[in-house]
């Protein structure tokens, strides 16, 4: 029986598409191309992600890659956390989880700075009772061990809780772990096959 939900953030409930990302911020081919393979696509994003790098680290390095002054990869990191936009579909499921009394939980691979930025913008994610942001636990999905932190920090059974991700990897590991798992697409359809679950 499913008693708690466990959300992805990006691509999930806020809208994550590097090209759109990339092609509204310049519309330079090259600028673009860079951005995608030497900045969202590097692995250095998901050392800001796993924590093990700090913004204040990365934009220089992003800069000097990009050949782009550093006031310009600042603007654009600027751009990429305001392209995080509620997706609606999303809003209004958790809207109606909470309605229905179901406990939310977040698991999300986001930089500290990014989550922080959402938690201002967006009072929702309070309403949650608690999660994980990889950043602050030098941890990414899908690592089994930041599945694992989640269950031990709140008490959760796998079993008992419906994980939602756009990510297959994320889905299967979270499945291989015991949890209810639906690999998310804003649409309605997906959000049926969510609430059949419950």
């Amino acid at each position: 029986m499913i008693r708690n939900v466990v959300f992805d953030f990006g691509a999930v409930l806020f809208d994550w598409n590097p090209n759109k990302i990339v092609t509204e911020f310049t519309s330079s081919d090259y600028e673009q191309e860079q951005l995608l393979t030497n900045v969202l696509g590097h692995a250095d994003w998901l050392s800001l992600d796993r924590g093990t790098m700090l913004m204040a680290e990365v934009i220089p390095k992003f800069s000097a890659r990009v050949g782009f002054p550093e006031s310009r990869m600042e603007d654009f990191f600027e751009h990429v956390q305001n392209q995080l936009t509620l997706i609606d579909v999303s809003a209004n499921l958790v809207e109606h989880l909470l309605a229905l009394n179901y406990p939310l939980y977040y698991l999300t691979n986001m930089s500290n700075a990014f989550f922080e930025t959402l938690n201002d913008k967006h009072a929702f994610i309070r309403e949650f009772k608690g999660g994980i942001v990889s950043a602050n636990e030098l941890l990414i999905k899908p690592e089994p061990e930041i599945f694992e932190l989640l269950c031990q920090r709140y008490q959760l059974s796998p079993s008992e809780c419906l994980f939602i991700d756009d990510n297959k990897q994320n889905v299967e590991c979270a499945r291989e772990l015991g949890f209810e798992a639906i690999q998310f697409l804003p649409s309605e359809a997906c959000i049926r096959q969510i609430m059949d679950k419950l």
